[in-house]
């Protein structure tokens, strides 16, 4: 049997010496809304500034007979998001809840969206260095330590768009990928199919990049990772721009979704699966689905 990684987001360690860095002033945030949003944010004009259009849609396992009514913007089944800025910084992450809990009576949800909530919390109070997305996720949970404290365990993956450049923070198989000029330049995430792993924030594989204009940042869950193809996902991308972006979002979340029920696609999470020697896995997986992109102009 195939045993999904599974990377609990534990105590923060070492990183707790470096929580009390940063500036605590005010900012703005937006979640990601029940089914889809987009947001258009320009940053004052300046040589290291960016344009940076927003979008995000996803759907949970679960879904039937049409669309899910979320009670709790961002949050997508066990998966959950964010998209948040800082003055001229930009910054957004995914979590996907680890579904194992629930046989323990507990919702995997809880402890995912609230790892959001709390990273949305950390930017819009400036008190994050953009160049460490892991110090980010360890204040995030840090704050999950207050009373009435979730029980459950999470993926994770935060990035930050400061001054043209992509700082990056990932912890598991959620990931994100980086696609320029009609190609994937750059992809982040992890894929063990070997057991159970459990990681604190400072283990985190972080990751520098100097964007350009036209870059468009794909942040998302295994939902997505494990069923689309790099191919489909290039050339669902090769259209977008800023006028369009919600679109090419939708598009990319209803592909995911259609060929996690295909029981006849050669997913990438079956192909996977066979390299790993683990045979009889044909087809999508169905799964929660979130993605967030970023297009840089």
């Amino acid at each position: 049997m195939l045993v999904r990684n599974l990377v609990r987001i534990v105590g923060p360690s070492s990183l707790l010496k470096e929580l009390n860095t940063g500036v605590r002033t005010s900012g703005i945030k937006n979640y990601c809304y029940a089914v889809a949003s987009s947001s258009t944010a320009e940053a004052p004009a300046s040589k290291h500034a960016s344009k940076v259009n927003t979008s995000c849609c996803g759907f949970p396992k679960e879904l039937i007979g049409g669309p899910s009514v979320i009670l709790d913007h961002g949050v997508f089944g066990e998966d959950a998001c964010f998209i948040s800025k800082f003055k001229s910084t930009h910054v957004a992450g995914v979590a996907d809840g680890v579904g194992g809990w629930r046989k323990y009576g507990i919702d995997p949800s809880e402890f995912s969206s609230k790892l959001m909530k709390n990273c949305v919390d950390v930017v819009k109070a400036g008190d994050f260095e953009p160049s460490r997305p892991d110090l980010i996720i360890a204040k995030a949970f840090n704050k999950l330590k207050v009373s009435p404290r979730p029980i459950g365990s999470s993926t994770a993956c935060i990035v930050v768009v400061h001054q043209n450049t992509l700082y990056s923070a990932n912890l598991g198989d959620s990931g994100y990928l980086l696609y320029r000029k009609g190609k994937i330049l750059h992809q982040e995430m992890e894929a063990d199919l070997d057991g159970f792993i459990r990681d604190t924030p400072e283990k985190s594989d972080m990751q520098r990049i100097e964007l350009e204009s036209g870059d468009v940042i794909l942040l998302a869950t295994d939902g997505l990772w494990d069923n689309v193809p790099e191919s489909v996902l290039v050339e669902t991308l090769s259209v977008i721009d800023q006028s369009n972006i919600q679109a090419v979002c939708n598009s990319i979340a209803l592909i995911a979704r259609q060929l996690s029920h295909d029981q006849t696609h050669a997913s990438p999470f079956a192909l996977k699966a066979g390299e790993h020697g683990i045979q009889g896995l044909s087809g999508g997986k169905p799964d929660d689905i979130t993605l967030v992109l970023l297009y840089i102009s």
